[in-house]
């Protein structure tokens, strides 16, 4: 039987320092993806990498992965963690449980902010990956596509979405409790992604006096700030644009301090010591913590925004009750889908099985049978089969029903001695469909020739 197992590590169980390690490039993951898919025993795969979380989704033949394969395959693909134990961080989980998590992780469920919009975005585009490279077979396939609809009955179905509630809109929030009035305050926004677009929006629906874009792509820079009603600044700007502003936002996708030490020493002389609030919403981090050491430097980092979005999250939680029973609702779905994959070779099986014995039995008293006519015959066929298939329908059905196909394969096998080596679930295409084998043909009875 396919085994789907999922391994990973997030905001609640890991550091930022450790996480923005852990991140992976965009221009990384492919390797990343190639490099997992090529390990024995790995039939489908995905990475899901993002700000607040590395996931890594597999599906097997037979044996789930441990947690040592998935700290083994971190570490080599992230050659600066070396020496860094991640054991602490990881959570494995398999089977229906692997399944659950990320259904709720595709909902937003599981997010720093419950009900953020980002994360389908993101779980799609990883999917996409995964698939462009061959790496999405059919049990990702269902599960991606449960997940997506879990995602969108979530949003329609509950109210969880209908707060404008995000790692940004978090930041904005500490602005203003900062500041209380932000209607005259300079903000100094940096990153032109999504996280900075919301920042933007957000802080334009505060009111800020005036909010001030810089990016790296000029021409992506100038369209976003006319969008936003903004100003822009390109990055030769940044001493002076910091030495000018109330509080900056950092949000890029930069790889190394933008903010750092000899910066902020010249910003604040210049400023005369005046204080400056600095958020930094980016992993990895755009800003050296080390220069919390000057008196008048106010930095926050995503895990300082947890208190605000604790308050948030408190507001939602009716709401992710409800979004946790469609979760419940989507999970039996595909365990419905995965069952009914993964039973019907056994249940070919014993069906062969039995009917083989049906047929060896009627082969005994084929003297007697001969003399009778074909109508006899036929009425006789046709009661041994109807016989049989109601003695095997509780089995059929606790096969269906079973949550451990392994276990109910060994126990149908002693009970109805079939062959202990029954072939394993092929690792078929999505587009197949199992026959149903209860309504598979058996030899009839008529076809056979009569004795001379």
């Amino acid at each position: 039987m396919l085994k789907l197992t999922l391994a990973g590590v997030n905001h609640k169980t890991t550091p930022v320092e450790i996480r923005e390690r852990l991140a992976y490039p965009k221009e990384h993951l492919n390797d990343a993806l190639k490099t997992l898919a090529s390990r024995e025993g790995i039939l489908e795969t995905f990475i899901l990498s993002t700000c607040n979380r590395v996931e890594i989704l597999t599906v097997t033949s037979h044996v789930s992965p441990d947690p040592k394969f998935f700290l083994d395959f971190l570490q080599e693909t992230h050659p600066g963690l070396q020496g860094i134990s991640l054991h602490p961080y990881l959570y494995h989980l398999t089977g229906s449980e692997a399944a659950a998590h990320f259904f709720e992780v595709s909902s937003s469920l599981d997010s720093m902010v419950i009900g953020e919009p980002q994360i389908t975005g993101q779980v799609k585009e990883a999917f996409e990956r995964a698939r462009s490279l061959d790496l999405a077979g059919p049990m990702l396939n269902q599960i991606f596509q449960r997940a997506i609809s879990t995602s969108k009955r979530v949003r329609t179905e509950t109210a969880i979405s209908h707060l404008p509630v995000s790692i940004s809109y978090a930041a904005c929030q500490l602005a203003r409790k900062i500041f209380q009035d932000m209607r005259d305050k300079s903000i100094l926004l940096l990153g032109g992604g999504d996280m900075a677009q919301l920042t933007a929006r957000h802080m334009k629906k505060m009111g800020v006096r005036s909010l001030t874009l810089m990016t790296r792509d000029t021409h992506k820079g100038q369209l976003l700030a006319k969008e936003y009603e903004a100003g822009y600044a390109s990055f030769e700007e940044l001493e002076q644009r910091l030495v000018d502003s109330d509080m900056v936002v950092c949000s890029t996708g930069a790889d190394s301090y933008i903010i750092g030490e000899d910066l902020t020493a010249t910003v604040l002389h210049r400023r005369r010591n005046k204080p400056l609030f600095l958020i930094d919403i980016a992993v990895p981090r755009n800003i050296d913590p080390a220069i919390t050491r000057h008196s008048s430097i106010f930095l926050y980092n995503i895990d300082d925004l947890k208190s605000v979005v604790e308050a948030n999250q408190r507001e939602r939680e009716y709401e992710a009750l409800q979004a946790r029973e469609i979760v419940q609702e989507e999970l039996q779905a595909f365990a419905r889908w995965q069952a009914d994959r993964s039973t019907v070779p056994l249940i070919q099986s014993l069906r062969t099985h039995t009917e083989s014995i049906r047929i060896a039995e009627l082969d005994r008293f084929q003297g007697v049978l001969a003399s009778l006519p074909p109508e006899a015959r036929e009425k006789i066929d046709i009661l041994t089969r109807s016989l049989l298939n109601k003695i095997l329908h509780p089995t059929y059905h606790t096969i269906r029903q079973s949550s451990d196909i392994d276990e109910v394969r060994e126990w149908v096998s002693k009970c109805y001695g079939l062959p202990a080596d029954l072939p394993p679930h092929e690792h078929t295409s999505e587009s197949e469909s199992a026959p149903d084998p209860e309504a598979l043909p058996s030899p009839a009875l008529l076809k056979r020739e009569s004795p001379a």
